[in-house]
Order: structure tokens, then C-alpha cells, then sequence
């Protein structure tokens, strides 16, 4: 289950401008080389990352293009001088908002992760996650993490999940099998996942399931979601087993 196109574009939007105003903020009191907390970047190391990867998907939106490899080099254009960090930010999230918003329908073009939407929801809602996490990233410099409603919280929890996780090379094995069952206390989603020594699988249930599962996780969808992305500590959780 996934939201609708609309509402990824409006969650793409408006993480967007609460990244840009982050940013702004650290450079304005702190400049390029601020250190983000979550993660062992500065803030042009971040923008830079942010940037790259919605030009990147808006080449292969507006392309079409059916491997990543096929991506001309060209897409990227010159790097911004510490100056420019914040206008080019803002320039590689209007592409990708242009691009989802120009494409038809019946884009074909790549997409990844396990059993993915349709090519142009696919993208608006990888965008979406993207740059949501990456602004509590740039949030992280200010000592500030404004929370991600519930329902776009459950629906990354749910990409996480059902997408990320079952790929086939993923690391995530266990000698042994064991489940982990993790549900929003504030959203109607739950999710079951079973991990073992091949792929993981992951079911989306109906509360807590039927059998006991070896551990439970249970939180609001913004404190699951930022835990699972490593972006928030577990003492928000209520952990079982």
C-alpha cells in the first residue's frame, strides 16, 4: 500500500523547503564546514549528497532511462562554491519536483527496491523519504528535529521495510529465525518481519499479528521511522523481547 502521487509530490515539497531553511540557518550561524550530528558529515558534504541524487533522479525521470548506468555524466553540472551551497540545493529540488510533476503517467523508466510502485509513484516516494531524512540530517546541525507526520512516517516505515529490506544482497541474516514486529501507536500500520539465513521477509499485519513474535517495537511512526534510520535513539520505543 502506498500513498498517492499527490502526496509524495506535497511531502517532497515540504521537506524540501524545511531542508532549504536549515540549511540556510547553519550556514547563516555556523557555514559549510558544520558538522552534522547524525551522521559523520558536514553540512556541504550533505547538500552535496542531496543535490546529486535528486538530479540524478530527475535525469532518469525526464529521460526515461531503464539502467542507472545509462545516466550521462552530464547530468550533474559543475559543483557550487561554498557561496552557491544553498541556491544549488534549491535548484536540484526544483528538478526533481519539475521532473515528477512533467512525467506521464506511463513513465517507464529504473526503478529498485523490492516489488517497487509505478515508475512516477516510485520515484516521488523514494524523493519523498530522501529528503526527509536527510532534513532531519540538516536539522541535526542546529540541535533541532522537526517531527514527520505520521502518516509519511508510516509510509517510510513501510518502503524501509517491504523495500529496502527484503533485497536480495542484503546483510540482514540470522542462524537462526527470528521476528521482529514493529507497530505505530499513532497510525493503523504494523508490520511483521522474519529474519533468517536467507532473505528477510516482511508482511504487513493487523495489530500485533497472531504469534508472539521474538521482539516487539512499538512507538509513534516519526520515532520508528527516524530509529530505523538510525536518525533517533530507541528511548522513544517501547521495546518487548
Amino acid at each position: 500500500m502506498t500513498l498517492s502521487l499527490d502526496q509524495y509530490l506535497d511531502a517532497l515539497r515540504v521537506e524540501g523547503d524545511r531542508c532549504a531553511t536549515a540549511i540556510a540557518m547553519t550556514l547563516d550561524v555556523a557555514g559549510p564546514h558544520a558538522p552534522i550530528t547524525t551522521c559523520e558529515w558536514t553540512m556541504r558534504d550533505l547538500v552535496l549528497h542531496i543535490g546529486e541524487v535528486h538530479r540524478w533522479a530527475a535525469a532518469i525521470v525526464t529521460r526515461g532511462v531503464l539502467k542507472p548506468s545509462a545516466v550521462d555524466s552530464d547530468f550533474l553540472g559543475p559543483l557550487p562554491s561554498d557561496a552557491n551551497l544553498l541556491a544549488w540545493f534549491v535548484e536540484g529540488h526544483a528538478s526533481i519536483m519539475d521532473a515528477l510533476s512533467a512525467a506521464p503517467h506511463d513513465l517507464a523508466c529504473f526503478t529498485f527496491l523490492n516489488d517497487p510502485p509505478s515508475p512516477r509513484v516510485f520515484w516521488a516516494r523514494r524523493q519523498a523519504h530522501e529528503t526527509a531524512i536527510h532534513r532531519v540530517d540538516a536539522e541535526s546541525a542546529l540541535g533541532l528535529n522537526t517531527p514527520i507526520d505520521a502518516i509519511n512516517a508510516a509510509d517510510g516505515i513501510d518502503e524501509m521495510l517491504t523495500g529496502f529490506v527484503p533485497r536480495k544482497h542484503t546483510p540482514l541474516h540470522s542462524d537462526s529465525t527470528v521476528t521482529l514486529q514493529i507497530t505505530c501507536d499513532d497510525d493503523a500500520r504494523a508490520w511483521r518481519t522474519t529474519i533468517s539465513d536467507g532473505p528477510p521477509r516482511t508482511e504487513r499485519t493487523v495489530g500485533g499479528g497472531e504469534a508472539s513474535p521474538d521482539c516487539a517495537v512499538t512507538g509513534t511512526a516519526n520515532a520508528l521511522y527516524q530509529a530505523l534510520w538510525n536518525r533517533m535513539e530507541t528511548e522513544a520505543l517501547h521495546i518487548e523481547g
